[in-house]
């Protein structure tokens, strides 16, 4: 498979990133999105979306290293540079490395135009983003179970869907070809269109994935798991192995990370170096959710309290964080 199926999100040293490398990601591809829309009958919004998730807005160690703003491995017959990275394989992995933005653009629109699992996709209007999002999806292009609901999320976030004179579509409401359709036809069918200022559960569950996202607590590196992440995508966008990313989060597997949750790219501390001295713990809380949250280790945290890892806390109860 020549897709890794991993969406790539970017991180600079001093940054996440940001609306605004989004805003001029949007700004610098467009073109050759509808470009691609009218040679290749791909939505424009939908590589678009595409780009931003694989290479972070442009912004990932991947993509900066090799011009590949798709996550596009090797593969039979390439014969071109590659970059090694991690993924979800025990070693790391062997992507295309292009000469320009442009190509690896190229190299999506075929991919996607000339792959057997693809090709019911092409019986969707350009105008139905959703309908293309779930079935690249349920085609295998993407290993992670959100993959779809994060390609849906950026489109309504950054209204994608309007630059190819789209419109917003409503939840399980796709757009049906019976002959050839005209965005005029599209929008006088009203039971399609979601209102501008009503949002979509997508973009709500985008929306706040990206507020969660920290860079540092206790001053190690973080992230979040976004939608449309796994742990092996956290893996490939820092160049850290799924292994040590288990090592520095306590875990033993990598079924145990979920949407949402704190995943550290280096060791935590034994204490909290923060303001606070103390944390009253709330319902349905874990000594090891705390020590997430806090940047402390599972075992310093547990012994600093008297307790075990695996003890059960009660709501309310007082938790010493140095």
């Amino acid at each position: 498979m020549l897709l890794c199926g991993l969406c790539v999100w970017g991180f600079c040293r001093l940054s996440a990133q940001s609306s605004a490398d989004i805003r001029a990601y949007i700004d610098q591809y467009r073109n050759i999105a509808l470009d691609h829309e009218q040679r290749y009958g791909i939505p424009a919004s939908i590589t678009l979306a595409q780009g931003i998730l694989e290479s972070g807005a442009g912004k990932s160690g991947l993509t900066r290293a090799s011009n590949n703003h798709f996550c596009i491995k090797k593969g039979n017959g390439w014969t071109g540079p590659t970059y090694a990275a991690w993924d979800d394989e025990p070693q790391k992995s062997s992507f295309r490395v292009y000469a320009s933005a442009e190509e690896s653009f190229n190299d999506h629109a075929l991919l996607l135009s000339r792959a057997s699992r693809y090709k019911s996709l092409f019986e969707k209007s350009v105008y139905d983003y959703r309908g293309w999002a779930i079935g690249l999806q349920r085609a295998g292009y993407a290993t992670s179970p959100t993959y779809a609901q994060a390609l849906i999320g950026y489109i309504e976030m950054y209204r994608l869907y309007t630059i190819n004179g789209g419109v917003k579509l409503r939840p399980g409401k796709t757009v049906t070809i019976t002959r050839t359709i005209t965005v005029e036809e599209l929008v006088e069918r009203t039971e399609f269109i979601l209102p501008e200022d009503e949002e979509s559960e997508e973009e709500t569950v985008v929306s706040n994935a990206i507020q969660r996202f920290k860079v540092e607590i206790n001053d190690v590196r973080c992230t979040i798991i976004r939608p449309g992440e796994t742990l092996a995508s956290v893996s490939m966008k820092y160049d850290i192995p799924q292994s040590k990313l288990l090592e520095y989060n306590e875990c033993t597997s990598k079924e145990d990370f979920r949407e949402g949750d704190i995943v550290f790219l280096g060791k935590k501390k034994k204490k909290y170096g923060g303001s606070r001295d103390d944390y009253r713990v709330r319902q349905d809380d874990t000594l090891y959710l705390i020590s997430q949250q806090f940047g402390i280790r599972l075992s310093s945290l547990a012994k600093m309290n008297g307790l075990t890892i695996f003890s059960t806390l009660k709501e309310g109860q007082k938790i010493y964080l140095k």
